[in-house]
């Protein structure tokens, strides 16, 4: 097992289970995880593509698949099948932006606009107006996103002067009309956002390649799911620095304490995206209590992969109460956050695969009574008789069930 999948493992083993369980050897009635192949777990789409190739043999771990990606740029392990298509969107998005001449189709060099650099902060106050190409615009804009900046905890927050110089704001358009991440964990597409965002922060943009590569005009969500346009123009427009204030007040308006929140605004492993997310998911839940329970869950992520998958619990999570059942409180039952909803006790994951294991009998015994557990994947014909003899309905597909 890789270095991330044992980081990965011991947080989800966090999440699904007492760790003394999950760490007790597989014997009697629990089964082996099975491995697949790409054809068997993926759409044809993903598994064929001119611009990587996918191992053939796919492995689980945690019940996630983890597939060996293939590219240009290295071979990266990506564990489960949602991450795996945000990962094959990046990558397309990554060749295509690499075809784009940063010196030449970027920039026209006729109509730069280009300044000298505000080389300090102090710059800002004596002269507010001098910005460069795509910058933010207006002052009340540009000292609030100023305030912010120096403000934030965030360690993915941008720095003051890329914030303001055009940089900054060039890579959040740039992602937005690619329909990808703008804080992005696949280096190849960071690298790629950061040229060709510099370049346009020097010079005026004589092509929009976005509309070109995204078919349609409407593009793909940053997530899997169903993220609002809302949300991600907000995090077109606005700084990482500015989500996490406003992402602060909201946490507070929903009597989540100053040290939970510190915890899950301090987590590396959660990207800016992650966290804004996570909390406009939990404020669709209205007076849902309990809150503190998710955030406090969230910020133990020990690894990128766990930060996506509490990003789409989260959404999963809202897309319930929406559609299903309203969810009336956030609770911890067995040592992993569960719901109370309008059907009873639901344990929702965005796993791919479940298989009976003492991880999987140590989240439903430690519950201590029957429920609903709706999860993205599907399970082994095992792992379904055992979870109803403990009075447990498992739904599969849940993604699509709940209109993703």
């Amino acid at each position: 097992m890789s270095a991330i999948g044992k980081e990965r493992g011991l947080a989800l083993v966090t999440l699904v289970a007492a760790a003394a369980i999950a760490s007790s050897a597989a014997a009697g009635p629990y089964e082996q995880p099975p491995s697949f192949t790409a054809a068997q777990v993926l759409p044809s789409n993903l598994v064929n593509s001119p611009d990587y190739t996918i191992g053939n043999q796919v492995g689980l771990d945690n019940f996630q698949y983890v597939f060996e990606v293939e590219t240009r740029w290295g071979t990266y392990a990506v564990e489960g099948s949602d991450l795996m298509r945000v990962r094959g969107r990046e990558i397309a998005a990554t060749a295509a932006l690499e075809q784009i001449d940063s010196a030449g189709t970027l920039v026209n060099a006729a109509g730069r606009t280009a300044l000298k650099p505000l080389a300090t902060a102090k710059d800002l106050v004596t002269a507010p107006g001098r910005t460069i190409g795509d910058t933010v615009r207006g002052v009340g804009n540009l000292f609030g996103s100023v305030d912010a900046a120096m403000g934030a905890t965030d360690p993915h927050k941008e720095k003051v002067i890329a914030s303001v110089t055009g940089g900054a704001t060039a890579r959040r358009k740039l992602a937005f009309d690619f329909g990808v991440d703008p804080n992005t964990s696949f280096p190849p597409l960071h690298d790629e956002l950061t040229r060709l965002a510099t370049a346009n922060a020097i010079g005026e943009t004589t092509t929009n390649a976005g509309l070109a590569f995204v078919t349609g005009g409407a593009g793909i969500a940053i997530s899997v799911g169903g993220t609002s346009r809302t949300l991600r123009l907000a995090l077109r427009n606005k700084t990482a620095a500015q989500l996490e204030k406003e992402g602060r007040q909201l946490l507070a308006a929903m009597g989540v304490s100053g040290a939970a929140t510190e915890a899950f605004y301090a987590n590396p492993h959660l990207s800016p995206t992650d966290k804004a997310i996570i909390v406009a998911a939990l404020m669709n839940l209205g007076s849902t209590a309990g809150h503190e329970i998710f955030i406090a869950g969230a910020s133990n992520a020990q690894s990128i992969e766990m930060g996506f998958f509490y990003r789409r619990q989260a959404e999963l999570i809202a897309d319930y109460d929406e559609k299903i059942a309203p969810v009336t409180a956030f609770v911890r039952l067995g040592g992993a956050p569960m719901l109370q909803t309008g059907k009873g006790t639901v344990s929702i994951l965005p796993v791919d695969y479940l298989y009976w294991s003492p991880a999987l009998e140590g989240l439903v015994a430690g519950a201590g009574r029957g429920g609903q557990m709706w999860i993205t994947g599907r399970a082994s014909e095992k792992a379904l008789a055992q979870l109803a003899a403990l009075g447990w309905t498992l739904v599969p597909k849940a993604g699509g069930k709940l209109g993703e």
